[in-house]
């Protein structure tokens, strides 16, 4: 019988490592990512998801991998593998852009309740359609492809628009499913331990941002960016007034501050005056800092709730972790003229609208489950104290189930670790001498942009953090042709294919 228990405790690890095969691939730890981004080193960081060729090596099966390396692409200038790698991860997303459905695995959130979400395959959250279909226009765009950015566009648009709508289907199906949950019979264990462990629970959301609405989950970057894209195309029908009013409409709703509002205000006006275009502009687009996260922490039961013939019960939960500014602005020109930068989107809020919509169902499935196992972690143990002759040998398996149960409690913290803090915007006039200014919030200088004359120019600017140069990229407005490099020093991480329609893209940092 000691070897039935023994087999019980292999067949549990076995579980476990199977489990944890099935979480995906991720080619870029966390500590690695962390380490580049802190010097806004895009070239190192996208580096690391090509092979020996200059190919691409991350796993198009996996929807974190494909997000990271997307991202990564797209910081480093490498705008056809960006949109490959958002090809793939666009596959893996368990919902449309054309239909208002939540995602599948909400509908099951209290199912799995032996092991944890850690352990199976990153499911992917609502705003992260709309990142996708915003990048992949910023790619197009890049890349010269105008006609491809309008689709991209176009596709945002959607994707905004039912994106507050799965956000409140989510947020009540998780009320739901914790209703269901909690209302079974077996379950009073579940609902005593939820009481005992009340006030540490709100550790896990006591650092998302306040003010938190659903408009929220928009992206107001995106919509302004559509806006700026059809005031600056070269098709006469991207220019009709009502499609810019309605879209800077949303994108104010959205707004994470008045500064925004003040963008975006301007960027109509701009439009009204130049009936439907804009004329002679530079379009600022810059992503500040790294995006917010989550961690693990523990919260132990109180055995008496089960049994005490347990040597551990437990749960583990995630903590919201917001992200961190870099520079935190630009100023943008000089003398009188100068402007700054302003947020208008906080990916802070896009993430954590979801998180708080989650939270309540991730912890009564994560005390559901503990009573569950701990409750199987005593059957167990009562066994062993029936059949075995030695206490030490008793005591050492006891020990073994606990260590057990340990490991299947875990709290599924990945996050889509290379998103900026906030994207921002400002858009001005062109300069007379043809020379933009870029400087970060305190006045430390960061490049002098040259702009091309009688035409508006896009300005992609991207930092991380302080310890590096920004990177700068630059794109005549309407894009008709690749972005070239800023700067004479500019360096390629890989040469790209070129496609009969588009060639390779060259990627800098500001000199």
């Amino acid at each position: 019988m000691i070897l039935t228990l023994w087999m019980r405790r292999a067949l549990l690890c076995l579980c476990a490592m199977v489990l944890a095969g099935c979480a995906g691939t991720r080619t870029v730890g966390q500590q690695d990512a962390s380490a580049l981004l802190a010097g806004s080193d895009y070239q190192a960081y996208a580096a690391l998801y090509l092979d020996g060729k200059g190919q691409p090596k991350y796993d198009p099966e996996s929807l974190l991998d494909s997000l990271e390396a997307g991202k990564a692409f797209n910081d480093a200038g490498l705008w056809a593998f960006s949109r490959d790698a958002f090809d793939a991860a666009a596959r893996k997303l368990n919902w449309k852009e054309d239909t208002v459905d939540t995602p599948a695995e909400v509908a099951n959130l209290l199912g799995t309740t032996l092991t944890s979400d850690a352990f199976g395959a990153y499911q992917g959250k609502i705003h992260q359609g709309s990142l996708i279909d915003y990048y992949q226009a910023i790619n197009h765009l890049m890349l010269g492809n105008e006609a491809n950015a309008r689709v991209d566009f176009n596709r945002l648009q959607v994707r905004q628009d039912n994106a507050v709508t799965q956000l409140k289907a989510f947020a009540s199906t998780v009320n739901q499913s914790v209703k269901e949950g909690l209302a079974d019979e077996k379950s009073e264990g579940a609902q005593q331990s939820l009481g005992e462990v009340g006030p540490k629970i709100a550790d896990g959301v006591k650092d998302l941002p306040s003010g938190l609405g659903q408009s929220k989950i928009r992206m107001a970057a995106g919509d302004a960016m559509s806006v700026v894209f059809r005031a600056t195309s070269s098709a006469g029908a991207d220019k009709r007034s009502n499609l810019s009013r309605d879209m800077l409409k949303r994108a104010s709703a959205a707004s994470a501050t008045r500064g925004g509002d003040a963008v975006i205000a301007y960027l109509g006006r701009e439009i009204r005056r130049g009936k439907g275009a804009l004329k002679n502009k530079a379009v600022i687009l810059y992503e500040d800092g790294v995006g917010p996260g989550l961690k693990e922490f523990r919260i132990d039961l109180p055995l008496f709730i089960v049994t005490d013939k347990v040597t551990y019960a437990g749960m583990a939960l995630p903590q919201f972790q917001p992200g961190q500014p870099a520079f935190g602005g630009l100023k943008v020109g000089s003398g009188k003229t100068q402007q700054e930068t302003a947020v208008l989107t906080d990916v802070n809020e896009l993430a954590a609208l979801e998180f708080d919509a989650a939270y309540k169902g991730v912890v009564a499935k994560a005390v559901i489950s503990t009573v569950i196992k701990t409750t199987a972690q005593a059957v167990i143990n009562h066994q062993i104290d029936q059949q075995s002759s030695d206490p030490l040998v008793g005591a050492l398996l006891k020990l073994g189930t606990g260590a057990a149960q340990y490991a299947l409690t875990k709290a599924d913290v990945r996050a889509w670790v290379n998103l900026p803090n906030t994207i921002q915007m400002v858009v001005v006039d062109r300069p007379k001498d043809g020379v933009l200014a870029l400087a970060g919030s305190l006045g430390q200088p960061i490049a002098e942009v040259p702009l091309q004359e009688n035409t508006n120019t896009l300005v992609l600017i991207k930092a991380s953090g302080t310890l590096g140069k920004p990177a700068v990229y630059v794109q005549a407005l309407p894009a008709e042709e690749p972005v070239a490099a800023l700067g004479a020093a500019a360096t390629q991480v890989a040469e790209e294919p070129a496609a009969a329609d588009e060639s390779p893209a060259a990627s800098t940092k500001a000199s």
